[in-house]
């Protein structure tokens, strides 16, 4: 067995109302012995039980819970961050159920591929009731339930690493590498997607590398009420709103009106037409598209006048 050590993250925000104690049920059968590895749990503000649920466990799990009062996602996993002893830091959620061997499948890769510092396990749906909606054929599945089914282990490119499976070696964090915290889940109001994959962008530029780990597994819990076509539309707009966040080179130049580049007001009129003509049309994937290309634009929109607010031409 190797000596490399783990520490498992992840942020709670009214957890015990939802599935958190299905994976921390899910970590107490994990095959990595608790010498090995620690969690970080952090309660971000919930108003429920998630702070006694995350106590429960304290003879169960080699746990340490924080607390922190300021809602946001990224603000809590930077308070843990602060705390880690792993040479392998985990970042996951609370609402995933994690295979026995997943622990010991992120150790034995790391260890296996010492040249690579970003890993990236498998993440499959865990449906709350199977889809039987022929739309489910339709969707992004990566950006819309953080699914990254690949069957096969090998080098990706780092946008392939996302979402509640994402493993850094914690030699490239530092003490200074942490997300940004004006980017991720918010409570309540429109947030930018994308918190993990920007710091993996990053870690990237630097000249990180990253490794596909197929057999590191863990299930994403996705509700009945997610899957509906309105709903996977307007999360199309929470997609865009970050786009300029992650990628602020892509934000067209040139002159702006409002804020807004004037090429992108352009292919915004344009889908918000396709979108209109075909709203009143039977359902189909030209449909389906041309609606949610008019949320992820209008939320791209709001997304360059909140990150990449320059007027000046390029």
């Amino acid at each position: 067995m190797s000596d490399l050590s783990v520490s498992v993250l992840f942020s709670s925000y009214n957890g015990a109302s939802r599935r958190l104690r299905h994976t921390l049920d899910s970590l107490v059968c994990q095959e990595l012995p608790h010498d090995q590895w620690e969690l970080i749990a952090v309660d971000n503000n919930s108003n429920d039980g998630t702070f006694d649920l995350l106590k429960s466990y304290s003879d169960k799990l080699p746990i340490t819970i924080l607390q922190q009062r300021k809602p946001g996602k990224s603000g809590a996993l930077n308070l843990a961050l602060d705390r880690v002893k792993g040479d392998l830091i985990v970042f996951t959620d609370d609402d995933v159920r994690a295979e026995p061997n997943w622990l010991k499948a992120i150790v034995d890769c790391a260890v296996a591929h010492p040249d690579y510092g970003v890993f990236g396990g498998r993440i499959v749906p865990d449906w709350e009731k199977e889809p039987r909606d022929p739309f489910i054929e339709w969707i992004p599945m990566g950006s819309t339930f953080a699914i990254v089914d690949e069957t096969q282990s090998g080098p990706c490119d780092p946008t392939k690493v996302w979402g509640p499976n994402t493993i850094i070696r914690r030699e490239l964090l530092g003490t200074s590498v942490r997300y940004r915290e004006d980017i991720g889940p918010l409570p309540g109001k429109i947030f930018a997607m994308g918190e993990d994959a920007e710091i993996i962008i990053r870690l990237a530029a630097n000249g990180a590398q990253s490794y596909r780990c197929a057999e590191a597994v863990v299930h994403h819990w996705i509700p009945a009420s997610s899957v509906t076509e309105d709903w996977v539309q307007k999360r199309g707009e929470r997609l865009g709103y970050g786009m300029p966040a992650l990628f602020p080179d892509e934000v067209p130049g040139g002159v702006r009106l409002s804020g807004v580049p004037l090429p992108t007001w352009i292919e915004s009129a344009q889908w918000a037409f396709r979108a209109a003509l075909l709203y009143l049309l039977p359902r189909s994937k030209t449909r389906f598209w041309a609606i949610w290309k008019y949320y992820y634009m209008r939320g791209y929109r709001a997304g360059i006048r909140r990150y990449a607010p320059g007027t000046l031409a390029r």
